[in-house]
């Protein structure tokens, strides 16, 4: 493959980044050709006296129980302060809120849309009447640095436009994929025992040409020192973003997945994955291997899976997992599944699971089930090697906004194979803090668990 395509239009997106650094300007990117825009939303955006047309995407829904039957969104990266301007084109409405609710960003009705303000990047959903038929997403995010040369021979580029690459997309170590803004990328992208790649820019990854479960959309093995920063990745048809080895870092990207089993975000060992969005149905982020820190998120959960999936039947023990400052908007479970929780696991593998720190997770709009903690057989285990253990967890400052429909489970397998240390701090559910089992709806098995606690130390005013 030719690594320069589209040269010309790339060092023009270049020089318009570094333009718009220095006039502090929104920077928006080209509408790519045969890409038709939503129907349902234009979107401006104003900053010291210029304003720009931002090109609104939309993604239509691929599976048969989707509550949303399209998915808006808009990209646009910027520094300082900047003005948004979100136009229905589809009627009146009578409200708008804007989620997360914790950024309490107030949107000001003009005429037949809404305008709010940002100071710094953003993912937001923008929300009219309630309605989640057609939502709309705005990603507002930072301005690039060092944006690569496209006739740099480590760089695969692609420029503004549809580029059409194919099964997969297979990457050299030491190798840089940049998709600028307004690129729009059909394909997967794929490599096996290559290192230090870096995957970036503000242009899309589309998995839409793929059958359901036909692979994942970005797949390494035997990889480390991954980045992937700043894309967006739609229609995938599996996973998103499968990451094994080891260093690797997920920043800024955002996912929209439809079908059941587009999982967000497995990393390998010493992972990091920060100021991402997920929507996506199925678990959003897989917690399963050492030292993993996701920070500063926002999760759509969509009808299957986990915003948290703590382990589904890892074969060897794994500990050091930290999040913290999690928005998590939406949860839009309705069946009995097991693996339908805001926390998760159905742990069927031989591992020990510990040392999990949950902090500062708001939650709303979610009213089925916080917490299904288990160890269990399930269909995709082989226990015959043997079951595992979970321990040492700590859920601190969880909020979530609604009363729920199910009870919480916590149960292990037996009294060799426990589910153990587990402290709840500061929980609290429909307004309420949560200070026993009872408080809380848990269902605790107390022959297969162990030293399962709940504190309250710094109630809050609100």
């Amino acid at each position: 493959m030719n690594k320069t395509l589209h040269k010309p239009i790339g060092y023009m997106i270049a020089l318009l980044s570094l333009a718009g650094t220095l006039r502090a300007e929104p920077v928006t990117y080209p509408a790519p050709s045969s890409i038709e825009p939503s129907d349902q939303y234009s979107v401006v955006v104003s900053q010291n006296g210029v304003t720009k047309d931002s090109f609104v995407y939309m993604s239509r829904a691929q599976w048969r129980s989707n509550r949303s039957k399209t998915t808006s969104w808009t990209t646009f990266s910027f520094s300082g302060k900047v003005t948004v301007k979100v136009t229905r084109l589809s009627g009146h409405f009578k409200s708008c809120r804007i989620l997360p609710t914790s950024y309490r960003i107030k949107p000001k009705v003009k005429g037949n849309g809404i305008e709010f303000q940002l100071d710094k990047p953003r993912k937001v959903s923008v929300e009219f009447d309630d309605d989640i038929t057609h939502p709309m997403l705005v990603f507002a995010n930072p301005l690039e640095d060092n944006v690569p040369r496209p006739n740099d021979p480590n760089v695969i580029y692609f420029g503004p436009g549809v580029h059409d690459i194919g099964e997969s997309l297979s990457i050299d170590s030491g190798t840089t994929v940049y998709l600028a803004g307004g690129a729009y990328v059909k394909g997967r992208i794929a490599t096996n025992n290559a290192d230090n790649i870096t995957l970036r820019g503000r242009g899309i990854l589309s998995g839409e040409d793929f059958e359901v479960k036909s692979g994942h959309l970005i797949r390494m093995r035997n990889a480390d020192n991954i980045l992937i920063e700043g894309i967006t990745l739609i229609n995938s048809p599996h996973f998103n973003i499968s990451l094994r080895g080891s260093d690797h870092i997920v920043r800024n990207v955002k996912m929209i997945g439809w079908y059941f089993s587009t999982d967000g975000v497995c990393t390998g060992y010493n992972g990091l994955v920060e100021d991402c969005f997920f929507k996506v149905n199925d678990d959003a982020v897989k917690l399963y291997v050492s030292n993993m820190l996701v920070q500063n998120c926002v999760i759509w959960q969509m009808e299957d899976g986990a915003p948290f999936q703590i382990s589904w039947n890892m074969p060897s023990d794994n500990s050091g997992f930290h999040v913290r400052n999690i928005d998590v908007i939406r949860v839009e479970h309705e069946w009995d599944n097991r693996n339908e929780a805001v926390f998760d696991s159905i742990h069927g593998g031989r591992a020990h699971m510990s040392d999990y720190l949950f902090e500062d997770i708001r939650i709303e709009n979610a009213d089925w089930r916080l917490f299904y903690i288990t160890i269990d057989k399930n269909e995709f285990a082989d226990s015959s090697r043997g079951m595992g253990r979970i321990s040492d967890i700590v859920f601190r400052n969880i909020t979530a906004d609604l009363p729920l429909r199910r009870p919480n489970t916590i149960k292990g397998w037996d009294k060799d194979h426990r589910v153990s240390n587990i402290l709840f701090e500061n929980l609290k559910i429909n307004g309420k803090y949560v200070t026993s089992a009872e408080d809380g709806d848990l269902q605790i098995d107390p022959d297969t668990t162990h030293n399962i606690r709940f504190k309250v130390t710094a109630p809050s005013k609100d």
